[in-house]
């Protein structure tokens, strides 16, 4: 790494761009989704977009939160497009693993993919209610509501 891109003691910051912060997935998110992606953001330096190890476990201690809502933040980040594993997680006896993520909004270190951006595509699926039913955009098949088949 050249002398030009180290720090040299300046303070990191985390920034994001006005695109990502109104755009319908980000809004979309909840608190806890939007801090495990700022989680994301500040373990991506520069140069190691494809290798952000990070597990469910180092997400939920770094949260204070459980295992399980930090894999459910994950699982939404994945769903909504702001993350992609690149290198799914090993656990073994003599080697374990976080899986390496990147974040799509930057070109993969790893791979060369140029930035997908996948959540500015995400739409949130709308369900439009009639007389008391709740229906899919499609009409096709009626969605169960408190149990009950409507």
């Amino acid at each position: 790494m050249s002398n030009r891109l180290k720090r040299k003691g300046r303070a990191k910051f985390l920034m994001i761009d006005g695109y990502i912060f109104t755009s319908q997935a980000f809004r979309s998110l909840s608190t806890v989704e939007r801090s495990a992606y700022l989680e994301f953001k500040w373990r991506y330096d520069g140069f190691n977009n494809g290798r952000i190890a990070l597990s469910c476990r180092e997400l939920a201690e770094a949260l204070n939160i459980s295992k399980a809502t930090a894999s459910r933040a994950i699982e939404a980040l994945c769903e909504k497009g702001f993350v992609d594993p690149v290198k799914k997680a090993t656990f073994n006896l003599k080697y374990r693993a976080a899986t390496e993520w990147r974040l799509t909004e930057f070109t993969c270190d790893v791979t060369g993919e140029l930035p997908t951006t996948q959540f500015m595509r995400w739409r949130e699926k709308n369900t439009v209610s009639l007389r008391g039913h709740t229906v899919s955009p499609e009409g096709q098949q009626p969605l169960k509501m408190g149990g009950i088949c409507a």
